[in-house]
């Protein structure tokens, strides 16, 4: 029997009309639900940010209002270089401003204004430009301090708090400082621990345990920080990049957070990210001004980014060491951080100025060559760069000088950093012709039946003479054999390094490989390290790691050679890493710390790469 409107088994009429109900209802409860939800974390999230604003007091909330008494910077930008007189750029747009962000040694959550300022850094940032710029300051630099006189620019914040930290900067720099964020050691601690840590490319050994100066133990290796190894890593300034190669390392751990911020799990991390970070900083950025800020840093990409360090000479004054910088380092300073360049003609991002050991002046590149009479000098050629064959190679590279050649050998066993020309005695003089003729300018008495050319691994040979690469001729290419004989995955290694970079270490040192924690599991990788001439506390990295979705891997340019896609990772014109996929791993080249390799040479090394047999 059937009713109208209705069947035994089935609906129809009326009760298709009650489920249309039913799913509009629910929508409209879920989307109130999303709403309340919405607003009860907007109203969690502002009383948050308003606690931070308490702690703002009413001298730096005036003097944030004031305008700088002078200005460093020009219409036309101070040059990068003598050869560059002109620099078309785009100035700051109304919307632009300045953020001083310090970084206290207070270690309370409610002490703002005691200790000193351990970071010091002017944050320019341009929505309208899609233009962010980091200027590191250093804490030793010699300022005026308005009260005080001359000084270390940290004391300024011993002295008068952030108010006066502030009217220092503006004096010194000439940059209208809108705002204002200060974070203690609690707050950086909490935020890296509250996002599980933060993946760093440790580029050396840190290690100090001297607790006068702050303690560290940090080996080298792409690795996990917590909060703890993050603050130590960061506030390490005992090597002899100083000051200087801490604003570096504090820039890196920055790009570092910044990219894996972005990704993985973060809406479930935020609540706890939020809580750390504003329990512990005091700041007059408003809630909506930071929800407007952290919106568009997301779509922000890494060529929109410069970072830049405020160098100069380190004298010592009255017995007090400092950082001295001239009024022309302060302006081209402050003019890259306001001035955005047009796209044809990138501003120069460093200062070429570096602060490194004393070095032998007899070093020189290997492959420099002067035109010598060289007739009648006879040479033998040991072979100590760790390359099968070169020995062979740089006989015909050496009579193409004149010279003649005795014997030759590749000596396997044994190692030599450095290339020189060894003598015996009573020939001296012949040494010394045979240097200049190679460039090989390091000459040694040894006990050696004749003139020796001892080829080590800084030697390079022209490229005329240059042998194809292969797993027995690349440098080091012992070291790399044994790697591909120990690790459990396909190897790659370089064919071709800069001149003068040499081997200095694999980690770990004593076993195939190290683990990174990976999720709730482990991924494992090696490291070989890489330094210049001089440049010990400057080591670039080549890793290679099954965890094929490490955040080094990174957005960046990308850039195919031979087929396969490498893609450079950059801040501006500053090269982080260039990383590439193949055989299931993922391979990376890191940079040194201060980006002493440009693109090109970055490229070269990764593009050298060749595949190294277990065998």
């Amino acid at each position: 029997m059937k009713k109208k409107g209705y069947t035994l088994y089935g609906v129809d009429g009326p009760p298709k009309r009650r489920w249309k109900r039913i799913i509009l209802w629910s929508a409209t409860g879920l989307l109130l639900v999303v709403l309340l939800f919405a607003t009860g974390s907007y109203l969690w999230f502002r009383a948050q940010v308003s606690s931070a604003n308490d702690r703002v007091t009413p001298e730096v909330r005036a003097v944030l209002q004031e305008k700088p008494s002078k200005t460093l910077t020009t219409a036309a930008p101070v040059a990068a270089s003598a050869a560059v007189t002109t620099l078309p750029v785009k100035g700051p747009s109304p919307s632009a401003m300045n953020l001083l962000v310090i970084g206290s040694d207070s270690r309370s959550k409610d002490a703002f204004s005691g200790g000193r300022s351990d970071t010091l850094m002017i944050v320019h940032i341009d929505p309208d430009e899609n233009y962010l710029s980091v200027l590191s300051l250093p804490r030793d630099l010699r300022v005026d301090i308005p009260g005080h006189g001359k000084g270390k620019l940290n004391t300024a914040f011993a002295f008068g708090g952030p108010a006066l930290a502030i009217k220092t900067i503006e004096q010194t720099t000439g940059v209208d400082i809108n705002h204002y964020m200060e974070v203690g050691f609690n707050a950086f601690s909490d935020i890296v621990d509250s996002l599980g840590g933060v993946y760093v490319d440790v580029d050396k050994r840190y290690y100090n345990p001297d607790y006068y100066y702050e303690p560290i133990d940090l080996y080298p290796g792409y690795q996990l920080l917590s909060g703890a190894n993050a603050l130590d890593y960061v506030r390490f300034r005992h090597d002899r990049t100083m000051d200087f190669g801490r604003m570096e390392r504090q820039q890196r751990f920055m790009t570092a957070l910044r990219e894996q911020a972005m990704g993985w799990d973060l809406p479930f991390k935020l609540p706890g990210l939020i809580s750390s970070l504003f329990s512990n900083v005091a700041t007059d950025l408003d809630a909506n001004e930071i929800i407007r800020l952290a919106k568009w840093g997301i779509g922000l990409n890494g060529d929109g980014i410069r970072t830049i360090t405020l160098r100069g000479s380190t004298p010592t004054i009255n017995g007090v060491s400092y950082v001295v910088a001239t009024e022309d380092q302060l302006a081209r300073a402050v003019n890259q951080l306001l001035y955005v360049s047009t796209p044809d003609e990138p501003a120069d991002t460093t200062d070429t100025t570096e602060v490194t050991g004393s070095t032998d002046s007899t070093d020189g590149d290997t492959t420099t060559t002067q035109t010598v009479d060289v007739a009648g000098i006879t040479v033998d050629v040991s072979g100590a760069s760790g390359r099968a064959g070169e020995a062979a190679g740089a006989v015909l590279w050496l009579r193409s000088l004149g010279l003649s050649v005795g014997t030759s050998a590749d000596d396997s066993a044994t190692t030599e950093a450095r290339s020189a020309i060894e003598y015996p005695s009573g020939m001296l003089a012949q040494a010394k012709r045979a240097a200049a003729a190679t460039g090989i300018d390091r000459v040694v008495r040894a006990n050696v039946d004749q003139i020796t050319v001892l080829l080590g691994a800084d030697f390079v040979l022209p490229a005329a003479f240059t042998l194809p690469p292969g797993p027995d001729t690349i440098p080091d290419a012992q070291l790399w054999k044994q790697a591909a004989l120990e690790v459990p995955y396909a190897v790659q290694a370089p064919s071709y390094l800069p001149a003068g970079y040499v081997w200095t270490r694999k980690m770990p040192d004593h076993q195939p490989t190290y683990d990174i924690k990976a999720g709730d599991g482990t991924k494992p990788a090696f490291r070989m390290m890489y330094a210049p001439p001089g440049g010990s506390d400057q080591v670039m990295g080549i890793t290679e790691t099954t965890w094929l979705d490490a955040p080094a891997a990174s957005k960046g340019l990308e850039v195919t050679h031979d087929g396969v896609m490498f893609t450079v990772v950059r801040n501006d014109a500053k090269v982080e890493r260039v990383w590439w996929k193949a055989n299931g791993v993922l391979y990376f080249v890191s940079n040194t710390l201060s980006h002493w390799l440009d693109q090109d040479e970055m490229l070269k090394i990764a593009e050298s790469m060749i595949s190294i047999p277990a065998q």
